[in-house]
């Protein structure tokens, strides 16, 4: 072998060392970001914790938010919890599945049939012999006795909790064991939603066929009482279940999920067993669906099969999508940005609701490929390198503006002048100014994105054509 081919493999070789040795000697302190990134990391966590545990209530008691506002906000949180096992599953694990809402409407009707019974506050009459009177109607005149238990809140929770994790455990054990995987785990898991909706369905089941449970105390989305106590509730669940997936995807087990989705064959010579991080994984998104049903349940006074549809589970991917998949508090923002846009645009522009949406995820697809998260990241990226205000504007404006129409949707502070209409459309509907807006400073930032990335590249090419010059110069 030529000297120079082995004094080359030398140096690489010791440069790839040395490298390996200094990451490893690598402290906490040493691997946390520049401090201008953490500064500004606590002081967006400060600020939403602040917003939502202290100024939302307060607005909400001195009437400026009103209170259906925050009955909206308490029910798009609980689908957040959704949003968090979906991106655990599947933005850690790798895997897709499509049975989520399944798990959610477990958890919701469980809950549900407590509060349809007079144990609950349920809307009871004796004319109906004092059960729930969808039952009467069905010519049933006495509670059934799978009902009975539901009497009590301790048993109605325990088994919203335990019936969907025991049913994911099991049917995740079965079918990870098999090592059913990729597209095929995702099809089968669609089977399962749209077989559970079918028999559920049924008026033979007794769980209100396809209208589901309702006739639940009417002060729980009337009283602020009961509409603070639960928005706070669920408020708090999920910051809990947040920091319990942060600690664990930032664990050991957290580098073994990812080692699942990345590189399964090498765990296995490794002597791990993938198929039972994934059963873990799969039933823990199981559980936070099935919290999030329970919490959903008594914020809306109803559930449904409808809330079981593969459509809804595949909605609930979207959220995540989003957001940006792989990180937790993505899929929660990606949630609430999602329901707040429909929420808007079908009461404003019905019409046009399907394409903006395609729109919106084709703009993500093309500009921002890892979502919510990778502006955010970039705007760190930039921070760290110490980037002029141009470049930092161009990812901190997205985030700006997203969350500044999220945040005025969400509690009725949208200024007067940016719901002034700007063109009106029997088919599509009412186009507000606050859409305008939005679209054209998203557009904006879209293009100086590219503009950026373009530039970027060519710096890149020219840097190499100097160190490829300089190379052959040296001969």
């Amino acid at each position: 072998m030529p000297d120079s081919i082995v004094a080359i493999t030398s140096a690489k070789t010791s440069s790839s060392q040395s490298d390996l040795a200094y990451r490893a000697s690598q402290t906490f302190l040493a691997k946390m970001p520049a401090y201008g990134v953490m500064r500004l990391r606590i002081w967006t966590i400060g600020s939403l914790l602040i917003l939502f545990y202290v100024v939302v209530p307060v607005l909400c008691t001195q009437g400026v938010v009103p209170d259906y506002k925050v009955n909206l906000l308490g029910k798009y949180l609980s689908l957040a919890l959704v949003a968090l096992g979906i991106d655990l599953i599947w933005g850690y694990t790798g895997i897709l599945s499509l049975c989520q809402a399944l798990f959610f409407c477990l958890g919701g009707y469980a809950m549900a049939m407590h509060l349809s019974l007079p144990q609950g506050g349920g809307d009871v009459r004796p004319e109906y012999h004092n059960i729930p009177q969808f039952m009467f109607f069905n010519n049933v005149y006495t509670l059934p006795f799978f009902w009975k238990p539901f009497g009590s809140m301790a048993f109605a929770s325990g088994a919203g909790v335990l019936l969907p994790g025991i049913l994911a455990a099991v049917f995740g054990f079965f079918i990870f064991r098999s090592r059913v995987k990729g597209v095929y785990f995702s099809i089968v898991t669609q089977a399962v939603a749209w077989g559970a909706w079918l028999l559920i369905s049924r008026n033979e089941m007794l769980l209100g066929g396809t209208n589901g449970l309702t006739n639940f105390s009417k002060p729980l989305t009337q009283q602020r009482g009961w509409i603070l106590s639960l928005y706070l509730l669920t408020l708090t669940v999920l910051v809990l279940a947040y920091v319990l997936c942060w600690m664990m995807t930032n664990s050991r087990l957290g580098r073994v999920l990812l080692a699942v989705r990345d590189r399964e064959t090498r765990l296995y010579f490794a002597g791990y067993r993938p198929y039972a991080f994934k059963v873990f994984a799969f039933t823990l998104a199981a559980v936070l669906a099935a919290v999030g049903g329970m919490l959903y349940a008594p914020q809306v006074t109803i559930i449904s099969p409808h809330n079981m549809k593969v459509e809804e589970s595949i909605t609930m991917v979207i959220w995540v999508a989003l957001g940006g998949r792989g990180r937790l508090w993505g899929a929660i923002f990606g949630s609430l940005l999602v329901n707040y846009m429909y929420a808007s645009l079908t009461s404003d522009l019905p019409g046009a609701w399907p394409f903006i949406q395609g729109g919106m995820f084709l703009a993500v697809v093309l500009f921002f490929p890892d979502g919510i998260v990778g502006v955010w990241d970039s705007l760190e990226r930039c921070m760290t390198a110490g980037a002029g205000m141009v470049r930092r504007a161009a990812f901190g404006v997205p985030l700006l503006a997203v969350a500044g129409f999220v945040l005025g949707e969400g509690l009725a502070l949208t200024p007067a002048w940016m719901r002034v209409i700007v063109f009106e459309s029997a088919k599509l509907g009412k186009v507000q100014l606050k859409y305008v807006v939005l679209l054209l400073v998203l557009a904006a930032c879209a293009v100086s994105q590219s503009l950026l990335a373009r530039s970027d590249n060519k710096l890149r090419k020219r840097r190499r054509a100097g160190v490829a010059a300089a190379v052959a110069a040296r001969g």
